[in-house]
């Protein structure tokens, strides 16, 4: 296999692979978008309560409802950026970060990662650190009303439901594990 480089566009870069199909003759190619890994932060209060934020996303040219989140640094820990994104996004801080899940965002095209944290505890702490391109609401809402965000699509990106679905499933056996009172 050999690549060529197509294109460095700021946020990622393309590159074009030439490979040989054990089944089929002949060379093909496919684009592959070399991107930094990301992370998200599912923030829960000690109220119970979840952190979102609400920002424009230019690719559907829209506002979304999400959790905090971004690239990791060059260097960085996941779990490390993870703090830096909910603190820089929103002003919280919390408990260390706990790893939910790991993704790929597509692995058809792209080559990195999504890393998914919970931090427990978060309060509001500082002022958010935002990137100069960056206009972003922050809110909260009971973890509650969770599952009917995602099932009426309030929280659309796919992204960040599967993790959301991941502490879900965290909280509901969680919850049949607690002892009974008797």
């Amino acid at each position: 296999m050999r690549s060529q480089a197509c294109g460095d566009f700021r946020i990622f870069k393309v590159r074009e692979d030439f490979y040989s199909h054990p089944d089929k003759a002949g060379e093909r190619s496919f684009f592959v978008i070399e991107t930094s890994n990301w992370v998200n932060v599912i923030a829960v209060t000690p109220e119970d309560e979840l952190v979102f934020i609400r920002q424009h996303r230019p690719g559907i040219c829209g506002v979304r409802v999400e959790i905090p989140g971004g690239v990791i640094e060059s260097g960085e820990a996941p779990e490390v950026a993870a703090a830096r994104e909910l603190r820089e996004e929103t002003g919280y801080c919390g408990d260390p970060p706990e790893l939910l899940c790991t993704t790929e965002p597509n692995p058809a095209t792209h080559n990195n990662l999504c890393h998914s944290y919970l931090v427990r505890n978060a309060r509001l702490l500082e002022n958010c650190e935002l990137d100069h391109d960056e206009v972003i609401d922050v809110f909260t809402r009971p973890v509650a009303e969770l599952p009917n965000m995602i099932a009426n699509n309030e929280v659309s990106h796919a992204l960040l439901q599967v993790p959301l679905l991941h502490f879900l499933r965290l909280r509901e056996t969680s919850a049949a594990a607690a002892p009974k009172p008797h």
